[in-house]
């Protein structure tokens, strides 16, 4: 399907969905992702955010095959949309450009525009420690998944190993794009991003270039991820970023 096929499918699903709901309960339908950007040679699919006006609007959730493209139908209600966008939480560097990138179907009301500037208002008035507390989750996530791509290797799980290896490469680049500020299109573009960042953390640029290289083996990409990590842990102790801590009170 084609970049003018999708968009015609989004369209044609956001006639039906107001015929069946009425304008009144459909605030905006925009569409998100790969499409929105005028990605013409990314056949990913077609991601749909169908905003109504309030919780008692019923319209499903659906990820389904279509004539061959994968749609992602997401619907939530306005106020919930908003606050989402307001806040910034450890998958914010993926999140963020669903309320930044839109490209509108219906709105009357200008929600997309609105939608926008409370996420950009959120993270010019966020505080370091808030960027900081997000990005220790996603390292003491990251620390757990290195430890599963270590045991699967060293138990001769060539395939664990690897979906482990995959895991923590999008979690170092979480972390890479909360401690940088930096937002990423979607997964893919944040690994690629955290490789070639110039004002990343100190020794973590080589060894995860390495470990997603191709022509690393299963065992050196292991080491290398360790390596990565170490490099990252290394760089939140320096800044403060809260990921381990020496007292159980902290849990209490």
């Amino acid at each position: 399907m084609t970049h003018e096929d999708r968009l015609e499918l989004a369209r044609e699903l956001t006639r039906r969905l107001l015929a069946a709901h009425g304008e009144q309960a459909i605030v905006a339908v925009g569409v998100h992702g790969p499409v929105a950007h005028g990605d013409r040679d990314d056949e990913s699919g077609l991601d749909l955010a169908v905003v109504t006006a309030g919780p008692e609007v019923e319209v499903p959730d659906r990820l389904l095959r279509y004539r061959g493209t994968v749609v992602d139908l997401g619907a939530i209600w306005a106020d919930a949309y908003l606050a989402e966008a307001g806040h910034i939480g450890p998958s914010w560097p993926l999140a963020s450009d669903q309320y930044v990138h839109h490209l509108a179907l219906h709105d009357p009301g200008g929600f997309f525009h609105k939608l926008r500037h409370v996420h950009q208002s959120a993270v010019d008035a966020a505080p370091r420690e808030t960027f900081a507390a997000a990005a220790g989750y996603d390292l003491a996530q990251l620390h757990s998944w290195e430890a599963r791509a270590r045991a699967a290797e060293l138990h001769g799980d060539v395939p664990g190993a690897l979906l482990a290896v995959r895991e923590a490469a999008v979690l170092c680049a979480l972390v890479v794009g909360l401690a940088t500020r930096t937002a990423y299109r979607d997964a893919a573009h944040a690994v690629r991003s955290a490789a070639l960042a110039k004002d990343g953390p100190p020794g973590f640029a080589d060894p995860f270039r390495r470990l997603l290289s191709p022509a690393t083996d299963p065992a050196s990409a292991v080491i290398a991820l360790g390596r990565a990590v170490e490099a990252l842990a290394a760089f939140a102790r320096r800044e403060g970023i809260p990921f381990e801590a020496d007292d159980l009170e902290v849990f209490l």
